[in-house]
C-alpha cells in the first residue's frame, strides 16, 4: 500500500499534462501556387534584429505543399519569384490556427497575394469573401 500515493500522484500529473497539451495542438498549413510563375515560400522569424529563415519550398505553377505547425500562432512568411529572389513578391504574417488551413498564392490587381484557399474538408466551394485572412499584414 506504500505505492498507492505515488501512483495517484503520477496519475494526477499525467491527467494535467493531457489536459494542457490538448489546448496546444496545432495543425497543417497548406500553400498552393495559383500563379503562372515558379515561387519560393519560406517562413522566417526575427531574432535579435536578424532575419532567420526556415526551409524554402519551391512551388511550380499549380503545385502545393503542406507543413505541420506544432504551436499555433502568427507566422511570418515571404514569397519570392524563383527567377528573381532579390525582391520579395509578398511578405507578411498569417494566423496559423490549431486546425487545418489552406492558403492560395495568387495575383490580385497585378500584385502577389495570399488568400484563404478552398476548404480542405467537406464540399468544394469557394472561400467566403475575398479578403485576406485575419492577422495578415499588408505588403510593406
Amino acid at each position: 500500500m506504500l505505492g498507492l500515493p505515488r501512483l495517484l500522484k503520477s496519475l494526477a500529473i499525467f491527467a494535467t499534462v493531457c489536459l494542457l497539451s490538448r489546448d496546444a495542438v496545432a495543425g497543417w498549413v497548406t500553400f498552393k501556387n495559383d500563379t503562372p510563375k515558379t515561387l519560393v515560400v519560406q517562413e522566417f522569424t526575427t531574432i535579435n534584429g536578424k532575419k532567420v529563415c526556415g526551409k524554402p519550398y519551391k512551388l511550380l505553377p499549380g503545385e502545393s505543399f503542406r507543413e505541420f505547425h506544432a504551436i499555433p500562432g502568427i507566422k511570418n512568411y515571404e514569397i519570392v519569384d524563383a527567377a528573381n529572389a532579390a525582391n520579395p513578391l509578398w511578405s507578411g504574417q498569417l494566423n496559423c490556427k490549431g486546425d487545418m488551413q489552406s492558403f492560395s498564392i495568387t495575383v490580385v490587381q497585378g500584385k502577389a497575394a495570399v488568400v484563404p484557399g478552398l476548404p480542405l474538408r467537406g464540399t468544394l466551394t469557394p472561400p467566403s469573401g475575398s479578403s485576406p485572412p485575419s492577422g495578415e499584414a499588408k505588403r510593406p
